[in-house]
């Protein structure tokens, strides 16, 4: 018992980087980079891994993703979070292809989660947005989406609250 509990310390702490301090500092970017590199070192450690996916999500570094997606397979939580990393990921193939290509998406299901990407999907999944000069236009609850575009084909996702713009996100 008492080797399994260090292998986890060296894991969370290694080489003096605390993940979960880290976390708690909120320097998901760090994380996520610093974890992604370091694969090797903590791929038998799945609350690390799991650690580092939430980090890259809350920063939409999401092409580590399938990475950590593989490696989350040997316990239950870890299947689940690799099940809640694997939708967010297509989620984001999804809106690209559908803002790019104009692909019609309407026939797919997915569970809504708190995430901008999720939120846009299901909005755009049930008709429920407006369309304005290639600007997509979704209120949902007390927030306004707007997705579009730009000359080098990345999909932003700005969030607004009283017209207020409140966080911008981008992916390709």
């Amino acid at each position: 018992m008492k080797k399994i509990s260090i292998l986890f310390l060296i894991t969370i702490s290694l080489f003096g980087f605390d993940f979960k301090k880290e976390y708690q500092q909120q320097n998901f970017t760090r994380i996520c980079k610093y974890g992604y590199y370091h694969l090797k070192e903590i791929k038998n450690n799945e609350d690390t891994l799991s650690l580092v996916g939430f980090a890259c999500v809350k920063r939409d570094y999401f092409i580590y993703l399938p990475a950590i997606i593989n490696l989350l397979k040997h316990t239950k939580k870890g299947r689940l979070n690799s099940i809640y990393f694997s939708l967010l990921f297509i989620e984001k193939k999804l809106l690209i292809s559908y803002v790019l290509d104009d692909i019609d998406i309407s026939y797919y299901r997915f569970p809504k989660i708190e995430h901008p990407i999720s939120i846009v999907m299901t909005n755009i999944i049930n008709k429920n947005f407006k369309k304005e000069n290639n600007i997509i236009l979704i209120n949902d609850k007390n927030l306004t989406y707007k997705v579009y575009k730009n000359s080098e084909n990345k999909v932003f996702i700005d969030i607004y609250q009283n017209s207020k713009l409140l966080s911008r996100h981008w992916y390709r």
